[in-house]
């Protein structure tokens, strides 16, 4: 199954005209907003210029699909590049469209939300954003170099990464495999299979050290001089005011993490008396049975529909819609970029699926996963494109909360070894969103720190970083061989969007919260969750969980989050 892209545009060409004829729109509006002081025609003038940069969504979201499911094929390489450059002027517009109204009176502000209730959220977080707003011309500066900063440069990570091809002896047969390939190999029942294959992988990267040093050390100085520019007190504080969080809020979620890592630790020790070896860190995933079952895409598509209808027939329509009308691009192919993911950059275009199936167990919760973001990208097209997109903490919600649902669904059809898999592996799974997230988020805080303090971080700084958070996870309970070390460098989120990797933590365990409410209130549960992905983020997430009885804020939050996967665990030991 793969992407029909011309569904969206018949050619390169006429993404690239569509973005040309909508950026100019928007420059236009954008031009006359700022001669106007009317309430009413701010308001009006605002409204063409969301519903012209949601057109220009098509194109964005075109590029980059194409370009991730073909990183080797210099057309789309270029589309992309191209693209960007265009882009550049679209973020100068939004720059002055951003500068320009919160220039305004909040009387005049809180006018225009009187006039035009559905900007009520966005205008809120202008007004908010005052402070960390820099002048017209600065704001234009930033914008305009966008293109050769961080987000270009990350490119080059992933494109390294992506044109990795590996000969491997598997089983006595010799396979090539590209990154993704060799990555699930780590759920290999072959004990020194998966070693050998993780040590390989990872190897590959130390051999590009400088490359990868290089270009990390760029993006954290890059994300430093602006979060210091836009006066915020810490680095990771630019993240969490994007993410409509407190910085206290993320502590308490580093901190209950730690506090409750016994849980990692002790089931790793029972993992290895289970399969009587000491296991290391290329074994975390290691199936607990021999009898791993393999499932072709058609036994995955009916787990996962099965799931999600019993939840809601409404949910369960638009999952299936997105195997109906082939909006999922299934299998892992040369040149085809490694991981999944779900886009949905306007309200114009239906939610896209991006996975990399292998048949495994981890495979059909990875589409469950991304077929969650999916419904809620599908819900919330009802809100108009500034309300469409939520913050990062919101954003993996309705994916973890997808996972339970299959989870759930599937346990209760298993018996003997495959559901000892199964729960196995869903606990995993948990460890692998809440305490490896954790353990990426206190890198990445180290990592900045050291680069602010002595300027530059080196390949052996970091890997010995690295090192020490995973014995901070793990302790004693698996040995790390001195090649994990270099794991750090295939963190995509790392080059591609510093701090995003709490979010992963935060969802989770908000996900545990809302699980937790659905099993105690059955389907009357199921309008207030259809409701709260309806409204995407015209609300701040705050408001958004207070609605569902959630407060984030609450003493022990994260705690009970935590006392749950722990009792996730007691099912197997």
């Amino acid at each position: 199954m793969n992407w029909n892209l011309s569904a969206i545009f018949e050619s390169d060409e006429k993404a690239l005209a569509n973005a040309r004829e909508h950026l100019k729109m928007v420059g236009k509006y954008v031009n006359e907003l700022e001669q106007m002081t009317d309430v009413g025609m701010l308001v009006e003038l605002l409204r063409k210029i969301e519903d012209e940069m949601d057109e220009f969504g098509k194109s964005v979201q075109y590029a980059w699909m194409r370009y991730t499911t073909s990183t080797d094929d210099p057309q789309a390489q270029k589309l992309l590049g191209t693209l960007q450059g265009i882009e550049t002027q679209f973020d100068e517009f939004s720059a002055r469209l951003s500068v320009y109204l919160s220039s305004l009176s909040d009387k005049m502000l809180n006018d225009m939300v009187e006039k035009a209730q559905n900007y009520e959220h966005y205008i809120s977080r202008l007004m908010e954003r005052r402070k960390h707003l820099l002048s017209k011309e600065a704001e234009q500066v930033l914008a305009a170099t966008s293109v050769s900063r961080r987000e270009a440069i990350s490119k080059i990570h992933s494109r390294i990464e992506s044109s990795y091809i590996f000969e491997l002896d598997v089983d006595g047969e010799v396979k090539t495999l590209n990154s993704e390939q060799m990555r699930s190999l780590r759920r290999s029942t072959n004990s020194e299979l998966r070693k050998r294959a993780m040590k390989v992988y990872l190897e590959r990267f130390k051999e590009d050290s400088i490359v990868m040093t290089e270009v990390y050390n760029l993006i954290i100085k890059d994300y430093t001089v602006e979060s210091k520019l836009r006066r915020y007190p810490r680095p990771i504080s630019m993240r969490n005011f994007a993410n409509e969080v407190t910085d206290e809020s993320v502590d308490r979620l580093i901190e209950a993490t730690n506090d409750s890592v016994n849980i990692v630790k002790d089931y790793y020790k029972w993992k290895s008396r289970f399969l009587n070896e000491k296991i290391t860190s290329a074994d975390i995933y290691a199936p607990i049975t021999k009898n791993v079952k393999k499932f072709s895409f058609e036994e995955a598509r009916d787990i996962v529909l099965n799931a999600y209808y019993s939840f809601d027939e409404r949910a369960g329509k638009i999952v299936e819609s997105f195997f109906d009308e082939s909006r999922i691009d299934l299998y892992p192919k040369k040149g085809k970029t490694s991981g999944a993911y779900c886009i949905y950059s306007t309200t114009k275009l239906p939610p896209y699926v991006f996975t990399n199936f292998s048949g495994d167990m981890n495979s059909i919760m990875t589409l469950a996963h991304e077929l969650g973001h999916g419904l809620h990208g599908s819900l919330a097209l009802k809100q108009t494109y500034f309300n469409h997109s939520t913050p990062l903490t919101l954003a993996e919600l309705a994916s973890v909360f997808g996972e339970f649902l299959v989870f759930d669904n599937l346990k209760n059809k298993l018996s003997g070894d495959e559901k000892m898999a199964l729960i196995a592996t869903k606990i995993e799974d948990t460890f692998s969103t809440t305490y490896r997230q954790n353990t990426f988020a206190q890198f990445e805080l180290r990592a900045f720190d050291l680069v602010e303090k002595s300027g530059y971080a080196s390949w052996d700084e970091l890997n010995e970083i690295y090192y020490e958070q995973l014995k901070q996870m793990f302790g004693e309970s698996i040995e790390i061989p001195e090649w994990y070390k270099n794991e750090w460098a295939m963190v995509s989120h790392f080059y591609k969007t510093p701090f995003y990797v709490y979010a992963y933590n935060f969802a989770h365990c908000l996900v545990i919260a809302l699980y937790q409410k659905y099993l105690e209130d059955g389907k009357n549960f199921v309008p207030k969750y259809i409701e709260l992905l309806e409204s995407g983020g015209k609300y701040p997430p705050k408001k958004l969980l207070e609605k569902m009885g959630i407060d984030i804020e609450g003493e022990g939050f994260w705690k009970k989050a935590f006392m749950f996967i722990g009792s996730m665990t007691k099912e197997l030991m």
